[in-house]
């Protein structure tokens, strides 16, 4: 089993052309990886990433079938 992993990895970095993925994967595998990805975001991402939690929490929200049955229906109009 660990070898298919370890292969389709291979197969996937290779067919990666993405540098800045490649050294994230870099980075993880290499135990250097540090930046947290909060860190990176600006402060009104942040502030929309936690007002979105709210509403979250409130029940304010949709499943993501009712968001694509609804896109269905606003296709048809």
């Amino acid at each position: 089993m660990e070898t298919l992993v370890k292969q389709e990895l291979h197969k996937l970095v290779d067919e990666c052309n993405n540098e800045m993925l490649l050294l994230e994967a870099k980075n993880i595998l290499s135990g250097n990886h540090t930046i947290d990805w909060w860190d990176e975001l600006s402060e009104n991402d942040k502030q929309l990433l936690k007002e979105s939690e709210e509403e979250y929490k409130v029940g304010n929200y949709i499943s993501h079938n009712e968001l694509l049955q609804q896109f269905e229906e606003w296709k048809k109009k």
